[in-house]
């Protein structure tokens, strides 16, 4: 059986946000082959692996795993400890295991077994996402004239504070100023905050930008024009970062666009926007990092024609690691 892998992921080591700095390599490795030990009850032409599998230390997985061995696929179930052993002919072997895309996928290099041995190896899955705390995405709306309009949200996680009050959906009168009409309150824009799952691939990218403190507003300014936001966007934009950002002396910065931030919290508007633009920010203090390779992000500009939604929000990156 071959190509058994429904999700590839991109690598299989993790690379570290820490207090230190950005690049440090989580000490835990993706696998341990332990000691080869004679087995008097293995045939000359048997050999045995015996996999221990976790989630990242020690959390042992009893669930199905999807592995295959020089490319032959299997799907095997380790017991409540975590292990499963496999009975194979003496040689060299390939292995690659998959336990589901919260994960990443783990491949071996090659590992010898003599005749009549038994061997273990320790299998590590470390985590594909990490919980991030979505700040004050806000959605604003424009019609080209009012209208009734319906949008609900679909987050990868949990939502925590919204306003006005989320139940179920959002449901309101829309205006083409970008006022908001719902409980006979009058809104400027939406707001929501929550914690969401993102895939670290997409918060440990080589993309983005090294912004010193003192050229955050005009960064900022610039982009956001670049963008496509209007002066009032941009200036809510501003003045709610910009504090909070320029407390650290420089910032490495990262956005996710449009369909890259749906996939984390789908919104479904109806009636349908002629254009929808929505952006999310990601940034970390970097101000003790050295030797950053970072590449200039490119992103498109969305043009404010019809009926037009735009949202913005962000999230400060403290802290990464395995999520075990």
């Amino acid at each position: 059986m071959k190509n058994i892998f429904l999700y590839i992921a991109l690598s299989c080591s993790i690379t570290v946000f820490s207090e230190e700095g950005i690049g440090t390599e989580k000490s835990l490795p993706d696998y341990i082959v332990g000691k080869s030990e004679a087995d008097q009850a293995l045939k000359r032409n048997e050999a045995v692996f015996t996999f221990t599998f976790n989630e990242g230390y020690n959390k042992a997985i009893p669930s199905q795993i999807k592995m295959s061995y020089n490319a032959t696929g299997i799907d095997i179930t380790p017991d409540k400890k975590g292990i499963y052993s496999l009975k194979l002919k003496p040689g060299k072997y390939v292995f690659r295991f998959f336990h589901n895309k919260d994960f990443y996928e783990i491949k071996t290099d090659s590992v010898s077994i003599q005749p009549g041995y038994k061997t273990g190896i320790s299998v590590h899955f470390k985590s594909s996402t990490m919980p991030v705390i979505c700040d004050k995405p806000v959605i604003y709306v424009y019609p080209q004239q009012t209208i009734n309009v319906n949008i609900t949200l679909s987050l990868n996680g949990k939502l925590n504070f919204t306003y006005p009050q989320y139940n179920s959906c959002w449901n309101f009168v829309a205006h083409p100023d970008g006022t908001i009409d719902m409980n006979s309150k009058k809104y400027h824009y939406i707001f929501w905050d929550g914690a969401a799952n993102i895939q670290t691939k997409d918060i440990l990218s080589n993309e983005g930008f090294i912004v010193d403190k003192n050229n955050l507003v005009s960064f900022l300014e610039e982009k956001l024009g670049q963008m496509g936001l209007n002066s009032k966007e941009t200036a809510d934009y501003i003045t709610y970062w910009v504090p909070r950002m320029n407390i650290n002396g420089t910032n490495l910065v990262r956005f996710l666009f449009n369909e890259e931030f749906d996939k984390y919290a789908p919104l479904n508007i109806d009636p349908k926007p002629d254009n929808l633009f929505r952006v999310f920010m990601i940034w970390r203090d970097v101000s003790n990092v050295k030797c950053l390779d970072i590449k200039p992000q490119p992103f498109p500009c969305f043009k404010r024609e019809g009926f037009t939604v735009v949202e913005w929000g962000g999230a400060e990156i403290k802290n990464i690691s395995e999520a075990n």
